[in-house]
């Protein structure tokens, strides 16, 4: 597998490593599946969060995944046009308390 991209919300495009993907799915082996949903969720989030420094966080909810139903949360930056990590959650209200919200997607 070759690296591959996503559109930021922002129009930023930002790779996914192949190096990068390896260590994530070391590391979250649940994502293993899950790469393309990796790309989907800074492509197409339901909220983006303000991280560290120039990190930001793309947060969508999948109701189904290999654990059940989480949130995709992925670190990216677009200074840099990378993908840094991903990794699942069931608590993403702890994430958007300790967070600032950059961009939410509109209620239809």
């Amino acid at each position: 597998m070759t690296d591959q991209t996503a559109t930021t919300v922002n129009g930023v495009e930002v790779r996914l490593y192949q190096d990068v993907l390896e260590r994530i799915l070391r590391k979250h082996g649940e994502l293993r599946s899950m790469a393309q949903l990796i790309l989907e969720t800074v492509h197409s989030p339901d909220l983006v969060l303000a991280g560290h420094g120039n990190e930001f966080l793309s947060v969508r909810h999948y109701p189904r995944t290999a654990v059940g139903s989480k949130d995709m949360v992925v670190v990216y930056r677009e200074d840099r046009q990378l993908i840094i990590t991903a990794f699942l959650t069931s608590n993403r209200l702890k994430l958007e308390q300790k967070r600032k919200a950059v961009w939410q997607k509109p209620n239809k």
